[in-house]
């Protein structure tokens, strides 16, 4: 009998063990040039962008390293909804746009990921107060939205270790009988309540001991450049330039 492939799970802000140039950089100019280079091919997203952007990302993914067993098993029905919406669009005469717009939705996935990849959650959290720090001249709550930010980013891999574990019971369980659309639909409605309680529960308790220890102040500590944040930067320039010349 074929053994069964595992399938690979989804993996979100968990950072790849590595020592590289890409993992050095700080936090706050990874986050600010993927949001840079969001924004611009968002608004060019012609074959030359979404090339530049291709040629960035490999770029990444080789600097820092980061292994094959990262990137998560899709599912057959993504492929179908994709073949699906791809032949309507055929139809339509709109082919072209769909396939630009379907590459430039997994370019900026892969960019998401790469910085998740390459980044702490600590380090992502104490970036924070220097980048919204702009803000403050417009009187807008920084600290809170910081604090909450910041709250949410490191009670992340406690929720995810719970999911892991409910998911893996219902696993265990099993399903009895022949398997029904309706049955399959109570199932999504089990596994959202028991999310759902999950994270109230985690919720509930981060409030309460927040409330026993009282508020504390937002620590902004000011970041050290180095030779890889230069580079980071210049390369997004240099993107940035391309796309608007090529596009």
């Amino acid at each position: 009998m074929k053994k069964q492939r595992q399938r690979r799970p989804l993996i979100l802000l968990r950072p790849v063990p590595r020592e590289t140039p890409l993992h050095r950089v700080w936090a706050g100019t990874k986050v600010t040039a993927a949001a840079v280079l969001s924004v611009v091919v968002s608004f060019q997203p012609s074959w030359a962008g979404l090339g530049v952007i291709v040629g960035v990302l490999l770029a990444g993914l080789l600097v820092a390293r980061i292994p094959r067993g990262v990137v998560p098993t899709i599912p057959w029905w993504v492929f179908a909804f994709l073949v699906f919406f791809g032949v309507i669009n055929a139809v339509g005469g709109g082919i072209d746009a769909y396939i630009r717009g379907t590459l430039l939705g997994v370019a900026l996935l892969v960019l998401a990921s790469l910085v998740g990849w390459t980044t702490r959650l600590s380090d992502l959290v104490d970036a924070l107060p220097v980048l919204l720090a702009p803000l403050r001249m417009f009187r807008v709550p920084v600290d809170e939205w910081v604090t909450t930010c910041a709250l949410a980013l490191r009670v992340l891999p406690t929720i995810r270790g719970e999911l892991r574990m409910l998911f893996a019971a219902r696993r265990l369980r099993g399903r009895a009988g022949i398997p029904s659309p309706r049955g399959s639909w109570n199932e999504v409605i089990d596994a959202v309540g028991a999310v759902a309680s999950v994270s109230m529960r985690q919720v509930r308790d981060l409030g309460d001991a927040l409330s026993v220890r009282g508020p504390r102040p937002v620590a902004r500590t000011w970041p050290r450049l180095g030779t890889g944040d230069l580079v980071v930067a210049l390369v997004v320039v240099a993107a940035c330039i391309a796309v608007r010349i090529l596009g």
